[in-house]
């Protein structure tokens, strides 16, 4: 914010910041420490910090918010969203303006409760399932991820991990039915979140995301067992001539 201040005086510009808060809200660890927000701090008028109810309230309202101060560029950002009808119903926009000012701090920490809970119990199935097969675990401290990295299994799409928890292997016994297949696991690879090109590209290959959010911990068990099922299944694929 320093930073832009002194380049808006040098350029005569208002330089704004944005700040995302959406995962800042969901700092469930203890141990973590929370940011500051920016805006006290801010003589300039140029910071914002950008919100979102999806991940402390409902998923699917798909409702954000924009907290800062009352200047030409929030009123231009209003009218902007008002004129090409991105807004959400009115109603809808009373109600959770209502609930960020009376509500939102009780919400926010009963959720973290939960995820709390539901991070530790993952990370202790991760544990029992994966861990002698898995290089490096990380996350677990704010939202709802955790980011394995594998020892040897690659895990981008097409890969016979990949393939297992897909059920596209092509062996019916693994797979299920065509029309009935067996129980999946969707999971973000690592190959996706690298430049293909770039430093980290190999290891890339071997990583991936799980989310411990919205299942419950019976599916997340499940999940997670499947996952040592595929690695198993893809070291006895690496073995064949």
């Amino acid at each position: 914010m320093e930073i832009a201040q002194r380049l808006g005086r040098a350029t005569n510009r208002m330089i704004p910041v944005f700040f995302d808060t959406a995962y800042e809200l969901l700092i469930h660890d203890p141990r973590v420490k929370r940011p500051h927000s920016a805006l006290p701090y801010d003589p300039g008028d140029i910071a914002f910090e950008l919100g979102t109810l999806s991940k402390i309230l409902a998923p699917a309202l798909r409702i954000g918010y924009m907290i800062g101060p009352n200047t030409s560029l929030m009123q231009v950002m209003v009218q902007r969203i008002n004129d090409v009808g991105f807004s959400a119903p009115l109603m809808n926009q009373e109600i959770v303006s209502y609930f960020l000012d009376h509500d939102a701090s009780e919400q926010i920490r009963t959720v973290n409760i939960g995820y709390r809970e539901k991070a530790e119990k993952t990370r202790a199935l991760i544990s029992r399932y994966l861990d002698r097969h898995i290089d490096e675990c990380m996350g677990g401290s704010a939202g709802f991820y955790y980011y394995l990295t594998m020892k040897k299994c690659v895990t981008h799409e097409g890969s016979p991990f990949f393939n297992y928890l897909a059920r596209t292997t092509g062996i019916r016994s693994i797979d299920g039915e065509r029309h009935n297949k067996n129980r999946r696991v969707v999971y973000i690879p690592g190959s996706y979140c690298v430049h293909p090109q770039g430093d980290l590209a190999e290891k890339g290959r071997r990583q991936l995301r799980i989310s411990y959010g919205f299942e419950e911990l019976e599916r997340i068990e499940e999940g997670i067992r499947l996952m040592g099922n595929a690695i198993d299944f893809a070291s006895t694929q690496l073995l064949r001539p």
